[in-house]
Formats: C-alpha cells, structure tokens, sequence
C-alpha cells in the first residue's frame, strides 16, 4: 500500500514538473494509461525543442551541384558577375585596362613584371583552423577569373572529410589553366596549407611555382598610414567604400563546419560560401584599386598620397616619387611632414644637390626627425667643412633624443654616436685653432 502511494505520488511530481499541473482534483480523471502517454508526448515535445528546428540541406540554401570524378564526389557552386557591375566604387571593367607592368611596380618584384590580372586566377580559403599546421583541412576552396565580361566564382565545397581527395583532383585540373595567382596573405597561409593538403593527398598543388600577387603587402604598403587595419574587410570599408551586412566574422567559420559535419545543418553554412564569394570578388576589384592608384596617383590624403611616393619610391620611378612626395607636403601630411622632408632630401643628394638637401634636413630636424639632424652634421662637416655648423647640427639632434635615451634602444644608439661625433669635432677644432 505504502509502495503504490509512493508511486502515485511519483508520477503526480513529475506531471507538475513536466505539465505545471496535476490532472487529481481537476474534475477530470485520467487513467494511468492516458497520464503516461501525456507525458511521453510532452517529452517528445521538449526534446524537440531542446535540438532546435529541424536540419536544412545543402542544396535548399545553396545552388550548387554534386560533383564526381575519379576520387569521389564533392559539392560544386558557381556564380559570376558582369565586369560592368561595380563592387563598391570599383569599377571590375578596369581590370581589362591594368597594364601588366603595373603589379611590378606596386609589389617592386622583378618576377611580377609582367602580370597580367585578366589572366590570373584569384583564391581564398576557408578552413577547419585559422592556425595552419597538417591538422588543418580546406574545406571551402573560392577561385575567380575573368571570362570575357564576366568575373566567375567557383568554389569548392568538401561535405565531409572523406571527399578532400576528389576536391583536390578537381582543383588542380581547374588550376592548371592558369599561370598566375592573387591571394590574400596567401604567401603565408592558403598556398602552404594547400602545399600540405595535396602531400597528404599524393598531389601536387599546381601553381606552387606560379607567379604569385600576395595582395596584402602592397596594401599595407599603400594605406597602413591612413587605416587602422589592413584586413581584407577593413580595406573594403576603408578604400573600397563597400561594407558587408550580415556577414560572418572569420573567426567563427571553423566552428560552422564542425556544426554542419555533425548536424547537416546549413542556415549557418550557406554565409560562409557568400563569406567566400565576397572575398573572392573583394580580391579582383582590390588587385584593380590598387593597380589603379599606381598607374593614376588616385590618393588624395596625405598619408596615402606618402604611402605611394614610397611605393614608387622602391619600385625606383624617381621623378614620381619625388612629385607625391612634394604634392603630400602640399597637402600638409600632419605627423608624416617630417619623413617626407627626409625622403625629398634624399632624392636631393642622391641628384648632387647639396645645399637644397641640407636646407631639408634642417627643416626636417625642425619637425622632430632627429635622422635630420644627423645628416646635417655629416654635410657640414664632411662636405661644407664648417665645424661649428656641424657642432650645432648635433648639439640639436642630442637634445631630441637625450630624453629618449634610457627608454630606447635606438635612441640610446643614436645619443651614442651624437656624442662620439661631438667629440671628433671638438678635437679637430681644437686642432684648427692651434
């Protein structure tokens, strides 16, 4: 008797938590059969709930193809957009326009002399760690080209690890029609990974050899001054004027994969290939901006319009190099005036032009540039023989880096050396006066 208390007294407990209620005392009575299949419904119910909507397929939310060769089967997806289409304010149409010669010039490498971007294939990767090492598998692989009027985007989707094979064959025979790659920080991400990948896989990734625009040099290059990052993001915000909505952060993608093996849900999945197709869009209309302000001297701030005098600078166009350099000035570069007086004085020695480059590096160490005081002081003592301009020359850098010096390596290098030419100049006026 105790024991059949006990149990409906059990039951009525767990209606309460399972119900909120009790089904005794209601007016209603339910057989022991009936409260337990109320039960069994409502728990159904809840675990339901708890697992979330059901999972969504792949090919509901994205159009794409299953794909089969040789080494099994992968998911492919393909899309493209008309040059004619801007991305941002970059119009794609230019990239017919570019002159091969003008990646030489922005990246300064002799092997990329004559790149020509309309042949060139653009990649970007999304991968189970952002890491790399061997445990690091592509799992999304996004290659554009130009095709005519058209900018094609195909990406290439591993459902489960067990396709990578087939995915890799795929790409490399895809990869073979080019003689040219763009990446982002490809040179030290994506091109190793994939190096890896295909070893593991007994392959060989095809352009391995190829030429080789990594995108995000130059672009620090051109606008580290002016942007806080030069993340690919960042630089379609801060140069681009495009700005992404609903976008997944980066950081977030491997985890996305890990929930679509396990769950072959793919709400979350399918803003990862739009994640990629944008990057890889973003990458083309990049490569086009940034050749494009090159070849037109587009900056207009300051410190961008210094960040491409240097770019010339190092590609060794002289002349126009000099001419950004005086036009930043021009526009008054704010904390860059002093390099820049650096840089024009350069150019002026460089040309024979003495004076004009000590009167530089006099108005250069007037901004702070200590290096301009330095110069100065080798010019007056090595060239103008005036010691004691070169004695004031120092004494000037000296108290600039003096404060500095027990903080700073360099500083305390340079308020070194201040100090050894202090005294050499000292001995050979002594020596003069005698």
């Amino acid at each position: 008797m105790g024991e059949a208390s006990s149990g409906a007294f059990g039951l009525e407990r767990l209606e309460r938590e399972m119900l909120g209620e009790s089904p005794l005392g209601d007016g209603e009575v339910l057989s022991l059969k009936a409260r337990l299949e109320r039960l069994v419904a409502v728990a159904a119910v809840k675990e339901k709930e708890r697992r979330g909507p059901a999972p969504v397929p792949l090919e509901e939310l994205v159009e794409g193809m299953r794909v089969e060769n040789e080494r099994g089967e992968f998911f492919l997806v393909e899309t493209a957009v008309h040059l004619e289409v801007r991305h941002g304010d970059v119009p794609l149409s230019r990239v017919h326009a570019i002159e091969p010669s003008t990646v030489g010039i922005l990246t300064a490498e002799p092997d990329l002399q004559d790149f020509d971007l309309s042949r060139a294939v653009f990649l970007d990767t999304e991968t189970t760690g952002l890491a790399g090492g061997t445990g690091t598998a592509a799992f999304l692989i996004g290659v554009g080209w130009v095709d005519g009027d058209l900018f094609v985007v195909r990406q290439y989707f591993m459902r489960d690890y067990h396709e990578e094979a087939a995915l890799l064959h795929a790409l490399s025979e895809e990869l073979a029609r080019f003689d040219r790659l763009v990446t982002f920080n490809g040179k030290m991400f994506d091109v190793p990974l994939l190096d890896a990948r295909f070893r593991l896989n007994r392959g060989r990734f095809p352009m391995s050899g190829a030429p080789h625009l990594d995108l995000l040099h130059p672009a620090r290059r051109l606008w580290k001054a002016r942007l806080e990052s030069c993340r690919l993001q960042s630089l379609e915000a801060g140069v681009m004027g495009l700005r992404r909505h609903g976008d997944i952060p980066g950081e977030e993608i491997p985890q996305v994969y890990f929930d679509w093996v396990r769950r072959r849900d793919a709400r979350m999945l399918a803003k990862v290939f739009e994640h990629n197709r944008q990057d890889i869009v973003s990458l083309a209309a990049l490569a086009v901006l940034a050749c494009q302000w090159v070849e037109d001297g587009r900056a207009e701030d300051p410190r961008d319009v210094f960040s491409l005098a240097r770019v010339l600078e190092r590609a060794r166009l002289y002349d126009r190099s000099e001419a950004e350099y005086r036009r930043a000035l021009d526009l008054g570069p704010g904390a860059l005036r002093g390099p820049t007086l650096l840089r024009l004085a350069w150019r002026a020695k460089r040309a024979g032009e003495h004076d004009r480059a000590a009167a530089l590096w006099a108005e250069a160490g007037e901004a702070g540039e200590v290096e301009g005081w330095r110069e100065l002081a080798m010019h007056h003592e090595h060239r103008a023989r005036d010691l004691g301009q070169a004695l004031a020359a120092v004494e000037r850098g000296m108290r600039l880096v003096e404060p500095e010096r027990h903080r700073d390596v360099r500083a305390w290098h340079l308020a070194e050396g201040f100090e050894r030419r202090q005294q050499r100049l000292l001995r050979k006026r002594a020596k003069r006066g005698m």
